[in-house]
C-alpha cells in the first residue's frame, strides 16, 4: 500500500484530468470521490464514462496501470471532434440565453412583444 502523500498526489492529478461535471455516471456523487476511489484502487481507471477513452487513458497513466482492452481512443473512428461532456451533439445548459430575452432558467426565456 502506498503512503498517504502518494495517494493525495494521485487524487489531485486524477481530479485535474477529469471533466468535473459531477454527473454521477461513474457511480460516485462527485468527480472528487471518483478520483479518491481510483487512487485508492477501489474503482477502475477507465470508470469516467463522460470523459471517454481519452480521459481513461490519462487516468490509467497516472495510476501506472495498463489501459483496459477497448478503452484506448481510435483515431478517425467517428465524424467530428470528440468533446467531453457533450452527448448527442448537445451542449450543457441548452436553455439559458436562447432567443432575445434572458430567462431565469431553462426554456425559451421572456417573450418580447
Amino acid at each position: 500500500m502506498e503512503n498517504k502523500d502518494d495517494i493525495k498526489e494521485k487524487i489531485k492529478k486524477i481530479y485535474e484530468v477529469l471533466p468535473r461535471l459531477d454527473d454521477k455516471r461513474c457511480g460516485y456523487r462527485t468527480c472528487g470521490e471518483f478520483a479518491r476511489a481510483v487512487a485508492e484502487e477501489k474503482a477502475p481507471c477507465d470508470g469516467c464514462i463522460t470523459g471517454g477513452p481519452e480521459i481513461a487513458v490519462r487516468v490509467c497513466e497516472i495510476m501506472g496501470a495498463r489501459v483496459p482492452e477497448g478503452t484506448a481512443p481510435k483515431l478517425n473512428s467517428s465524424r467530428g471532434v470528440y468533446q467531453p461532456g457533450l452527448v448527442g451533439g448537445r451542449g450543457m445548459g441548452r436553455g439559458m440565453g436562447r432567443g432575445r430575452g434572458m430567462g431565469r432558467g431553462f426554456g425559451r426565456g421572456r417573450r418580447l412583444r
